[in-house]
């Protein structure tokens, strides 16, 4: 994979968002919250079994240049699954687009962490990384999915990276790197020719997965798919998700995201931005 240099006109990141959910004898309880600069932790539901919560987009983008961070901590023994609301659109222009994600799953905890499916419209350049820390016996489920451009257009350049780590070191490093300038070679490593969707589900932590051809080197899976679009991605990794989302959390989800959608509309009247140009914020 290249290394992705930074580029000098993004805009300096802010404080990023925050979600930390503990195990307490009252059950799972969410311990803080902090709103970033165009990401917002919204809770959805908390009980005994779980906290279910989102992370939902306060403003149009990301624009090119934004640098959004978002950090989610579950405590030991608790139980935190995070659905999907509604797309990211990452949206064209010089700058380079950073997306940040971190996350540590404490001791015997659980997570379930659906990203939402991130749009690259043709001419942004975005970089994302996530890192995610697992303490002994944590178990976490992932979902990533990338769409090529909107419709009826060509997408852009996308360097994407997932590091794992545990107690005894790197679980595993995955990445996913899509350039126009290659698409010639993309298309035959993480695409099909014609596909414009690409789509990722991880087990980590366990072993409650039935084909061993998805299996990693130590307890967990991977199963990679691509497809012409999200429906079809969707179809293809429904059976294994679901499956492995069980494993993590019984009763996943308990908040449809249909229903958890009209949670966001307040947000986004709250502090409209214009979806135009790199504007700073």
């Amino acid at each position: 994979m290249r290394a992705a240099a930074t580029s000098s006109g993004a805009r300096p990141a802010g404080a990023g968002a925050l979600l930390c959910v503990q195990r307490t004898a009252r059950g799972n309880v969410v311990e803080r919250l902090r709103r970033g600069e165009r990401l917002a932790p919204r809770v959805l539901d908390a009980g005994p079994g779980a906290v279910h919560a989102c992370l939902l987009p306060t403003q149009a983008g990301p624009l090119s240049g934004d640098h959004d961070r978002a950090r989610i901590v579950v405590g030991a023994d608790a139980t935190l699954v995070v659905v999907t609301i509604t797309a990211t659109l990452a949206l064209p222009g010089p700058a380079r687009t950073r997306l940040e994600l971190d996350v540590e799953v404490g001791p015997r905890a659980r997570l379930v962490l659906e990203d939402p499916p991130l749009i690259v419209a043709g001419g942004a350049d975005v970089e994302r990384s996530t890192t995610v820390t697992l303490a002994a016996g944590a178990v976490a489920a992932l979902r990533d999915t990338v769409v090529l451009g909107r419709s009826r257009e060509a997408g852009g350049r996308l360097v994407s990276t997932l590091r794992v780590s545990d107690d005894d070191g790197v679980v595993l490093h995955d990445a996913l790197c899509l350039d126009p300038a290659t698409t010639g070679r993309d298309t035959h490593v993480a695409l099909a020719p014609g596909h414009r969707a690409a789509g990722t589900i991880y087990l980590l932590g366990s072993d409650a997965h039935a084909d061993p051809r998805l299996a990693l080197a130590r307890a967990g899976a991977l199963r990679r798919a691509s497809a012409l679009g999200l429906a079809e991605l969707e179809a293809e990794l429904a059976q294994p998700w679901a499956r492995w989302t069980q494993a993590v959390a019984p009763g996943y989800p308990v908040i449809a995201p249909s229903e958890a959608l009209e949670t966001s509309r307040a947000y986004f009247a709250s502090t409209p931005r214009s979806s135009s140009g790199g504007g700073g914020s």
